[in-house]
């Protein structure tokens, strides 16, 4: 990064920009305009036939809450429940920094909107992301009047990033990636994903390959600065509280080995059940807890597990368990402490074609993860765990089964992965406060605001 600063550069970027950014929002807002009764059914198809709230829409509108006085004002964006957690240590850090501010907190799932309501009690204000029309989205902007946008991950809207610029209000993006679907994309779209990735004022990347694809992708490299990810931070103390609670309310006996099963998908279900079909022939005390990704697919997971000729019982029915029941996770927030009562833990979305989810989540718990050969979304992570030999990869159910077998049946690999493991999460923390001295340098001297 150069040595001017992000307040001067963001008014030489306006400067740059000219007419360029309102006739690009007209041509952006032309197409959506054309393509908006397709939106309409897909939001329709979304609410009706997939069971998805759209939560408030006085929200969607626009309609969102006003924040107090006291300055900086910050609105920070989380899609769902993976970024509110990803989000959290940022808030606090911003919180820290800057204990006059006001903060809203917006999400677009009802999964995020509860979890952030739950566990970001730092944020003044909760809301759902507007609709990206420039209607709905400039309304929220003139509600919220932010002096920084905080957006984690690939949330880019472009109403959303180009009213915030033009407006002066100062953009930052934490947790950033690029997976190769967004290369994909690229191919087809690249002057549209080269404008969009320009259109906020630093881009804090999860890692130096994220930085690297941002930079092929058309991305300014004084932009992008390489911050880690701030998810870490959330999982650097484990809750041993948390943990005892499940494992009491479980039953876990003393001699059973427990495989967590998390962030599950249509298609990965099977091939766990499969693999654990395998494990119960050769170890009857073994046990498995099943967490699909979304919450609504747990009624379709637990007949699957009837179906398959297991007990199965829910997280939220009453103790005590059936013995050699599956246990399906139908609570939000508690996979982390789950993972804590595993003998090891598989991450979904590597089994089918999916890209994975969070491969840290286990470690940071202390135990060996296992996962598919998708990994296109936490390639990074992938590797990772696999340097630090705390992870493993397998290519079917087979290789799952066989492969959890064997940690079971060593207790010195599970004792070095635990040690192994506690690095590298102490290696990886402090993502979030990097982000919050990134937010400091684009909000300028107190004077300034």
């Amino acid at each position: 990064m150069s040595a001017e600063s992000p307040a001067a550069k963001l008014g030489s970027r306006e400067r740059r920009d000219g007419w360029r950014l309102p006739a690009r929002l007209v041509i952006y807002n032309l197409v959506l305009l054309v393509a908006s009764p397709l939106v309409a059914a897909w939001l329709l198809w979304r609410g009706l036939a997939r069971g998805r709230s759209m939560g408030s829409w006085r929200h969607r509108l626009g309609f969102v809450p006003r924040l107090g006085p006291g300055r900086p004002r910050v609105w920070l964006h989380a899609v769902s429940a993976g970024e509110v957690a990803a989000a959290r240590p940022v808030l606090a850090a911003l919180r820290s920094g800057f204990p006059q501010a006001q903060i809203a907190l917006s999400t677009v799932t009802a999964a995020g909107m509860a979890m952030a309501e739950r566990t970001c009690r730092a944020a003044n204000a909760f809301f759902y992301l507007p609709l990206d029309g420039p209607a709905c989205m400039g309304r929220a902007l003139l509600r919220v009047r932010p002096d920084l946008l905080v957006i984690t991950e690939k949330e880019l809207w472009p109403n959303l990033l180009g009213l915030s610029r033009l407006l002066g209000v100062r953009v930052l993006v934490v947790n950033g990636r690029v997976s190769d679907r967004m290369l994909r994309r690229a191919r087809w779209a690249g002057p549209f994903v080269r404008w969009l990735y320009r259109l906020p004022d630093l881009l804090c990347v999860q890692s130096e390959e994220d930085a690297r694809r941002l930079a092929r992708l058309g991305g300014d490299p004084g932009q992008i600065c390489v911050a880690g990810n701030t998810k870490v931070d959330n999982m650097a103390e484990r809750d041993w509280q948390a943990e005892a609670g499940l494992a009491r309310d479980l039953c876990v006996g003393p001699d059973e080995q427990w495989l967590v099963a998390g962030s599950t998908h249509p298609g990965e279900d099977e091939a766990v059940l499969a693999a654990f079909d395998r494990i119960r022939a050769e170890a009857p005390c073994a046990r498995l807890l099943l967490a699909p990704r979304h919450l609504q697919r747990v009624p379709a997971v637990s007949a699957l597990v009837a179906q398959r000729g297991f007990p199965v019982m829910r997280r939220s029915e009453p103790a005590p368990r059936p013995p050699e029941a599956v246990v399906v996770l139908d609570t939000m927030g508690e996979l982390q402490a789950a993972y804590g009562v595993a003998a090891a833990g598989f991450v979904g979305g590597t089994l089918v074609p999916v890209g994975g989810h969070n491969l840290l989540e286990p470690v940071a718990a202390g135990r060996p993860v296992l996962f598919g050969r998708h990994t296109e979304n936490c390639a990074d992570m992938a590797e990772l765990v696999l340097q630090a030999g705390v992870g493993f990869q397998v290519a079917d159910s087979g290789e799952l089964a066989e492969r959890f077998l064997r940690i079971t049946r060593d207790p010195q690999l599970r004792e070095a992965v635990a040690e192994r493991g506690v690095r590298l999460i102490q290696r990886q923390r402090g993502a979030s406060q990097r982000c919050a001295a990134a937010a400091r340098g684009l909000l300028g001297p107190k004077e300034d605001r």
